[in-house]
């Protein structure tokens, strides 16, 4: 009978939701149609346009570029406007952006710098959007059901990168790969369309008899908030290293399948798939290792286990019968444990934050954990260069195992109920000493 009665308590669904519901299904259609440009967008450049390595690589650069350039003003900017609008004007922008590739490639006046400033572009309006509707969200569905919201938009996430690699070679193969883009051009539409309809948010209200602070110093408040909060600081630590070590490994990944693990194109597909299956089940095991072992418990494991995926990969043997299965069990476990970890963190910084500071929060650990993937990329290349290629991945991948190795020793471990931490009703976030700081497990 108390079963039951919990069963008839339990809140519905966020996706009953009309609010939730319109977000999600813009957000959904956007992911997908991502992953139709990861695709479509490079291969524009290589089999329309004839670019070089060297444009290639440029082209790649672009997309992240934008948030260590514009990131931490941008949290500034959100700080003191309403987010919705910032959302909607984003989508405009990256569709009107993405329709030009498809106008241009039929008008035969294509060029590869018109490609590297739609790229630009995109990465910008990305950068206002994704701070601005993780900033948003909390308002929407409230902080309490933060960690459902961010799991369900993750799970979708997820899959779009099962099914958005398919969909696109799918669309390359009929339309070519520049019209393929007009695919992508229409789900910001339909994600235009959704936000519109969502309610409009009030600008963030500052604390009473604060003077408003020039950009510099919202910035660097911003960046104090952070550092401050004893569990986002440790995450964000443990996600700078991991994507600083993860990045090594990411930069070389398809190099070294090929040359040093010795399989083919089509297993190498076949590889990324197996890890695109694993985001989607670490998706949807976000509850249930949460159940199991608490917030914090769970971060530390998804740690652990994008660990043992990227040393498996690493081992992968070179030239063996068994090379592939070694490799694909590996991409999947990696990529196992990124939802878990991005769900509850987004989901702690969120809760944790004022709502007149979460733009410069956000902006602060998104920057700091881009910064450290591009810095990783370029310490990959440049130590296969000359240690070699396996070398080098596995050096990153034994370096991520101090992402887990810091949180493991931190107050993040004792944490249980990220919310109830958070909103002071369950184990203080502030580091304890001695053999009492061990929680024990369910």
């Amino acid at each position: 009978m108390r079963q039951s009665a919990d069963m008839r308590t339990r809140p519905a669904s966020l996706l009953r939701q009309r609010k939730f519901a319109l977000l999600w299904a813009g957000q959904s259609a956007s992911v997908f149609g991502t992953e139709i440009t990861f695709v479509a967008v490079p291969l524009t450049a290589v089999l329309v346009l004839d670019a070089t390595p060297m444009e290639a690589g440029v082209l790649r650069a672009l997309e992240t570029v934008p948030f260590l350039l514009f990131g931490l003003f941008v949290g500034v900017l959100l700080d003191r406007r309403a987010r919705r609008s910032v959302m909607i004007v984003a989508d405009v922008v990256r569709a009107a952006a993405l329709a030009w590739i498809p106008i241009a490639y039929a008008l035969d006046v294509l060029t590869i710098a018109q490609l590297f400033v739609v790229v630009f572009v995109l990465g910008v309006m990305t950068v206002f959007f994704d701070l601005a509707y993780q900033s948003y969200l909390p308002g929407l569905v409230g902080r309490d059901r933060l960690t459902e919201a961010n799991g369900k938009l993750q799970l979708s996430a997820s899959g779009a990168q099962v099914a958005g690699p398919g969909a696109a070679g799918l669309l390359i193969a009929w339309l070519g790969a520049p019209v393929a883009l007009a695919v992508d051009a229409m789900t910001y539409v339909i994600s235009f369309f959704t936000v519109a309809r969502l309610p409009a948010d009030e600008v963030a209200k500052a604390q009473p008899d604060v003077p408003a602070a020039s950009v510099g110093a919202a910035i660097r408040e911003g960046i104090s908030v952070l550092w401050r909060h004893p569990l986002l600081r440790w995450c964000t630590t443990a996600a700078v290293i991991i994507n600083l070590f993860s990045a090594v490994v990411m930069s070389l990944f398809f190099l070294f399948l090929v040359q040093e693990v010795g399989i083919g194109a089509a297993q190498v597909g076949l590889v990324v798939a197996a890890g695109s299956v694993g985001a989607l089940a670490g998706s949807m095991m976000v509850g249930r290792l949460s159940r199991w072992f608490g917030d914090g418990p769970a971060i530390i494991v998804s740690m652990a286990l994008s660990t043992l995926g990227y040393l498996l990969v690493a081992l992968a043997p070179a030239k063996s019968s068994a090379a592939f299965a070694v490799a694909a069990l590996g991409s999947f476990i990696a990529l196992f444990g990124v939802p878990v970890f991005n769900v509850l963190v987004v989901s702690l910084r969120q809760i944790s934050t004022p709502d007149e500071l979460l733009g410069r929060v956000n902006a602060t650990a998104r920057t700091c954990i881009w910064g450290a993937a591009s810095a990783g990329a370029l310490l990959g290349g440049a130590f296969a260069s000359v240690a070699g290629l396996r070398e080098a991945v596995l050096v990153g991948a034994a370096g991520t195992f101090l992402a887990a190795l810091v949180l493991l020793f931190s107050p993040v471990r004792a944490v249980r109920d990220l919310h109830a931490t958070a909103t002071g009703h369950g184990p203080a976030a502030e580091p304890r000493t001695g053999p009492t700081d061990q929680e024990q497990t369910p």
